[in-house]
């Protein structure tokens, strides 16, 4: 290994051990991350004179050039000190000025935080894509009917925009939680250097001002060693594959009772079984939640024991991190397209409506408010009617003998009424119910809330473009 750390200090470090201990696989994703880390510093520490306007010109000039790439080689253990080890063969010594005041403790901490802040836009994008196809889908089955489910067994009357809309919903909140890891995330730790700062007067703030961040990890110790932010990304991931886990579950549950189908882009055969259509995609997504559910618990493992300020731990997270981004990437892009080809089978929904009397109780809430029973006493009418006309007796029949019991006379066109599936739709008044009106006014609203994400994407984007020319400006050097 090269002498650029180790000097006399110490001797060569054993080649596998060196392998082990190396970043260099993760540390390609924050490469130009790096390097603009570096000009921000440089540039610092020429406002702070602790360098000479000659020499910060020739590191700003090198490290643009870098921008494009540099040679990664594990034999200097990171990106970092292959940065340097860079620039020593194009510049001589005055590389080594890049050292002063900063450590690799704060550099790769904010390098981390630079790269996931476009990543986390990115990522809100894709989703936002999704939440659109959800929303197309949705408008066009408005009317449909649909089943909703509890247990895994027919429940109410619905329709297809009402189940579709329950996971646009949930993916907004999970935009939401992106947005706050997002924020989490703006805030730079440079100038902390290995963990108490430095001797020379760095501008801190103006290092974070300069690469874009909104604001400053105020302590040094803090700085070096926080992974907090990580956490809130990586949750937001697992969020978000923990929803579609639970849409393609219900898609393979509903694909299997026919009342629901996707494209054949998405499914597979089997290789006996010539007339199965297997919903692959959907089963490997479902799968795959698991796998970031445990990058996420891997990295709070990570920390769980560390004591305070930097260790070398800490560099086990950012492969996990960047791991779960191209996972969930993958995951949203195939979703988006797979959720635009759904249909539904209304005549297979409405029969399975029919056998799993899924209007019960809107009967004993109609009984309920037309008698002035209790509740309880009307589920109890009704329940009693659903296991006789279980076991072969009609039931609207049974249900007027029923309350005839008690005294109290019903109209056997009323109850047929009541116990239609579609007319329990239209009947139902619920904020955020079933009903075709409420379905659109949440697609409206849902809109209104992505434009407000799309502002903010748009406008971060805007600001890291704008530290990016900020730093290539040939006026530097």
């Amino acid at each position: 290994m090269t002498d650029i750390l180790r000097g006399k200090r110490l001797e060569p470090m054993d080649d596998l051990a060196l392998k082990i201990t190396s970043s260099v696989d993760a540390d390609k994703r924050i490469q130009k991350a790096v390097v603009l880390v570096n000009m921000a510093h440089v540039l610092a520490l020429y406002n702070a004179r602790a360098i000479a306007k000659e020499d910060m010109s020739k590191i700003m000039k090198a490290l643009s050039e870098d921008l494009g790439g540099f040679p990664i080689d594990y034999k200097y253990e990171d990106v970092h000190m292959s940065l340097e080890q860079d620039l020593s063969s194009k510049i001589g010594d005055v590389a080594g000025h890049i050292g002063l005041a900063k450590s690799r403790n704060d550099q790769v901490a904010t390098a981390i935080r630079l790269e996931l802040k476009e990543e986390l836009l990115s990522i809100m994008e894709s989703l936002e894509s999704l939440i659109e196809s959800i929303l197309n889908t949705a408008s066009e089955n408005a009317k449909t009917f649909f089943v909703t489910f509890t247990h895994l067994q027919p429940a109410q009357a619905s329709t297809g925009a009402h189940w579709l809309l329950s996971y646009a919903w949930a993916l907004l909140r999970d935009l939401e939680r992106l947005k706050l890891a997002y924020v989490m995330t703006d805030m730079s730790p440079l100038g902390a250097a290995a963990n108490a700062g430095s001797l020379v007067p760095i501008d801190r703030y103006e290092e974070a001002d300069m690469l874009g961040f909104s604001g400053l990890i105020e302590n040094t110790i803090d700085a070096v060693s926080t992974r907090d932010f990580i956490f809130d990304a990586l949750y937001g991931i697992t969020s978000i594959s923990l929803n579609l886990s639970k849409l393609c579950a219900d898609i393979i549950a509903f694909m299997s009772l026919g009342i629901l189908d996707i494209d054949d882009r998405f499914v597979s055969t089997s290789s006996i079984m010539p007339q199965k259509r297997n919903p692959a995609v959907a089963e490997i997504v479902r799968a795959k939640s698991a796998v970031l559910i445990s990058n996420l618990i891997g990295t709070m493992g990570i920390v769980r024991g560390l004591n305070s300020s930097y260790n070398l731990d800490l560099q086990e997270i950012t492969p996990r991190l960047w791991s779960s981004i191209d996972e969930i990437l993958a995951i949203i892009k195939v979703m988006t397209e797979m959720v635009t080809g759904i249909k539904f089978n209304e005549e297979k929904a409405k029969e399975l409506a029919i056998k799993g009397f899924v209007t019960a109780s809107d009967l004993a809430e109609f009984i309920s408010l037309k008698f002035g029973l209790p509740f309880r006493e009307a589920h109890h009418i009704v329940g009693e009617a659903v296991k006789k006309s279980e076991e072969g007796a009609p039931l609207i029949p049974t249900l007027i003998e029923l309350l005839q019991k008690r005294g109290l006379k019903a109209d056997a066109s009323e109850l047929t009424q009541v116990i239609d599936p579609l007319a329990s739709i239209d009947k139902k008044v619920t904020v955020g119910g079933p009903h075709p009106k409420e379905s659109f006014r949440q697609i409206n609203l849902i809109n209104l809330k992505l434009k407000e994400f799309e502002d903010f994407i748009n406008l971060s984007k805007r600001k890291i473009e704008k530290t990016y020319q900020l730093m290539i400006n040939k006026g530097w050097y």
